[in-house]
């Protein structure tokens, strides 16, 4: 990450990592000693544009370069923001009603027009209103509007910076660095499921890694079983290995794979496995109904919510593959019953669960 000189920069996209590691190296570049007074924080949702610009515009002499850190940026583009929600770049604010940010993006142009070199005033928008996946082709295309209406506006006096995800491989790399900078050690096996079960999301796995090393205590080294245990995402695999397993009809391997989560989590892991479950196959379902047959079809067809990790969309196509639509049906309408009977307390969660995987593992 780049800091970089640019006077006005977008970080765009809900990375918290890729953004809080460009703040931490805007802030080492600036003098220490003008810092208090040179930094200033803003939240467009409160303040208008125009009053933080005719603050940037007025020099101080305790700050040779003052910075503004604007958060929700999404207020810019919002009904009774600045330039309206759909409307075109360009279009006169007189035809748009009043504003409560004035006419952005003129006022902001006419703003970046007038700095000098260098300029003694840098403004930060933070748009993290939208989501930047490391693969475009999962973007919603409402994120893709978005997107284009920033570049469009704030692009245009400014600079970008994409604080988006991560794929696999960099999310890889990255949490090794995490983990030596805190004096562990994570083997390849661990890494890997970190970054699956946490699909690449660098904040949470800061996180985790985080954890994962007040664990490892001085041993230095974090083992995958480690992982499984005190990271909940990363166990979320486990629900897709059961579901494929049920939808290829292996019955034996399906109760030794329930067996294995039961070691591992006990009863108090039952009505969250049941919810993975449902999901799967609520996944499954749409995907045979629309017939997707690839990961990008998924994407597509799938609702924001709905969506699974990208580790796990060949095994949801797998599924809707294998499991004809009464089949799926009846397995949410088993889980939904299991879900109720769990709550209901009862004698042996573990037979619930049983009886649900002998049910949609018994011959058609």
């Amino acid at each position: 990450m780049n800091a970089g000189t640019a006077a006005i920069v977008t970080l765009v996209g809900d990375e918290a990592y890729v953004r809080d590691q460009f703040v931490r190296e805007l802030r080492a570049a600036l003098p220490p000693e003008t810092l208090e007074l040179g930094w200033q924080e803003a939240d467009l949702a409160e303040t208008p544009l125009e009053a933080v610009l005719d603050q940037a515009r007025t020099p101080s002499l305790m700050a040779p370069c003052q910075v503004f850190y604007l958060r929700n940026a999404r207020e810019l583009f919002s009904r009774g923001g600045g330039a309206e929600e759909g409307a075109a770049p360009g279009t006169p604010v007189r035809a748009q009603g009043k504003k409560r940010h004035g006419d952005f993006p003129a006022n902001l142009e006419r703003f970046a027009a007038a700095l000098g070199q260098p300029p003694e005033a840098r403004l930060i928008f933070v748009a993290d209103h939208l989501h930047l996946p490391a693969d475009r082709a999962r973007m919603s295309l409402e994120d893709k509007g978005k997107l284009q209406r920033i570049a469009g506006t704030l692009g245009a006096v400014g600079e970008l910076v994409e604080c988006g995800g991560a794929s696999l491989a960099q999310a890889a790399r990255v949490a090794q660095q995490m983990a030596r900078e805190r004096g562990c050690r994570l083997d390849d096996a661990s890494v890997a499921a970190l970054a699956e079960g946490l699909e690449g999301r660098l904040g949470m796995i800061e996180r985790e890694v985080e954890k994962l090393c007040l664990y490892a205590g001085g041993s230095g080294a974090i083992a995958p079983a480690s992982v499984a245990a005190l990271v909940p995402a990363a166990g979320a695999s486990s629900g897709f290995e059961l579901a494929g397993r049920i939808a290829a009809g292996e019955r034996a391997a399906s109760l030794a794979c329930l067996a294995r989560l039961w070691a591992e989590e006990g009863p108090g892991g039952a009505i969250g496995l049941v919810f993975q479950l449902s999901r799967v196959f609520q996944m499954a379902l749409v995907v045979r109904q629309e017939k997707a047959g690839d990961k990008r079809a998924l994407y597509a067809v799938l609702p924001e919510g709905l969506r699974p990790p990208g580790f796990a969309a060949e095994a949801v196509l797998a599924i809707g593959r294998r499991m004809r639509e009464p089949k799926l049906r009846r397995a949410l309408a088993l889980l939904h019953a299991a879900d109720v009977e769990l709550r209901s307390s009862p004698l042996s969660a573990r037979l619930v669960m049983e009886r649900v995987v002998l049910g949609l593992t018994q011959a058609a």
